[in-house]
């Protein structure tokens, strides 16, 4: 994957494309420190799950012993619970994290903060003098595995992995074709790969018309479908 995306950097360089990588969104497999060093060196932002087989061993922070982590690397309040992730500052190249139980909300044309003391596993507010204390602050540097820029519990980080899920579910729709193994003469390839994105936008308006379709329109296309079926020639 690295190399992968190296050659594409070069390539869009070479041919002056105006196109810059940002991001890099990949599975568990990728969960490595040498692609977030590589990251890192590039600028490229990493969106990487932690992998299920090397969940972190740590139950404190690197350089702060007084912080205890959960097994997903995300900070425990005092009491015990996972604290909230507030904000990245981009700048200090640090994360944010906040009270679990104090969020803010819109009251009366106001921005204010409540705290949730029902939620707490202790039943008070250990910070009552902080709108949203007790705060945790992390350096990415200190561990970019555990603490990439964009955090795993952040809504941004949940909208690009759910952008690569529809990829993924597209590639697996092409590969349903078994397009690698079609032949070996490029261009014929390339053809069958044009022909299969029609189907697969067919199949996606069909599903649309059919979620507004009245009765009498979706007896007849079913009608239509048993025919194709029995008679492929139709």
């Amino acid at each position: 994957s690295l190399t992968s995306v190296d050659r594409s950097i070069k390539m869009f360089n070479e041919h002056k494309a105006g196109m810059q990588i940002k991001k890099f969104c990949g599975d568990g497999h990728h969960d490595s420190y040498a692609h977030y060093e590589y990251f890192r060196q590039k600028d490229i932002l990493p969106v990487i799950p932690l992998s299920e087989n090397s969940k972190p061993a740590v139950s404190h922070l690197p350089d702060n012993n007084d912080v205890r982590l959960n097994e997903d690397a995300v900070p425990l309040c005092p009491a015990g619970k996972a604290m909230r992730h507030h904000m990245f500052n981009r700048k200090r190249n640090t994360h944010v994290y906040t009270c679990p139980v104090k969020r803010q909300t819109h009251r009366n044309g106001k921005t204010v903060y409540v705290t949730h003391i029902d939620q707490c596993p202790q039943n008070q507010d250990c910070k009552p003098e902080s709108s949203l204390g007790p705060f945790v602050y992390i350096r990415s540097e200190s561990d970019p595995r555990l603490f990439p820029p964009i955090s795993r519990q952040s809504p941004q980080y949940k909208k690009i992995t759910n952008m690569r899920s529809s990829s993924e579910r597209v590639n697996a729709y092409i590969d349903s074709y078994n397009i690698d193994k079609a032949h070996r003469n490029a261009d014929y390839s390339l053809f069958r790969l044009i022909l299969a994105m029609i189907v697969i936008h067919a199949d996606i308006r069909y599903r649309e018309f059919m979620k507004t379709a009245s009765p009498e329109d979706r007896s007849v296309i079913n009608f239509i479908k048993t025919l194709s079926s029995k008679n492929p020639s139709n």
